[in-house]
């Protein structure tokens, strides 16, 4: 349960997302979601968040929720006719293809089922972020971001890798690392 401080426009759309996720809203709950420029309860643990950024609390809400319920703690990919298990910290990101999703780690790529908005919202917790279309980056191994042409960014992995952070996501990059 939850309670909501905020705007109408922004309690329409998070009360509708909160219901698609089964959390009830109590205004007598321990919590509360309050949009940045609101009263803040006193007496409630509060997330306080920008109003164009709902969703970012509805994925934090539903990663905590689930997180026991759903098995996050690991992944299961193929490659090479062979199945391997990894810990989320091994995957440095995630990118969508013609041929599927695919999680990449330090020395290898591995198919997996899942999509990446499953894992934007189950693993939002553990420090993924999308950063275009396509992909997902581990936000704990990024060794260097640079700034590129248009409002945009590269990052360099720990693994040599480079991947472009699109115009459009590059505002909640720099949102939540606060650069």
């Amino acid at each position: 349960m939850v309670q909501l401080v905020c705007s109408d426009k922004v309690f329409e759309k998070l009360s509708r997302e909160l219901s698609r996720n089964q959390i009830e809203m109590n205004p007598n709950s321990d919590w509360a979601l309050v949009e940045k420029g609101y009263e803040i309860p006193g007496d409630k643990l509060c997330i306080v968040f920008d109003g164009i950024d709902y969703m970012d609390v509805i994925r934090l809400l539903v990663s905590g929720i689930r997180e026991n319920e759903l098995k996050t703690d690991t992944l299961a990919g193929i490659s090479e006719n062979k199945y391997a298990v990894m810990e989320p910290k091994d995957v440095r990101y995630l990118e969508a293809g013609s041929d599927g999703i695919v999680a990449c780690t330090k020395t290898n790529r591995y198919h997996i089922r899942e999509t990446l908005q499953y894992y934007e919202n189950v693993w939002a917790a553990k420090g993924f972020i999308r950063i275009n279309k396509s992909q997902l980056v581990n936000l704990l191994h990024v060794k260097e971001i640079i700034p590129w042409f248009n409002s945009r960014y590269m990052l360099r992995m720990d693994n040599g890798a480079e991947l472009e952070v699109s115009k459009m996501f590059s505002k909640k990059l720099r949102h939540t690392l606060n650069l």
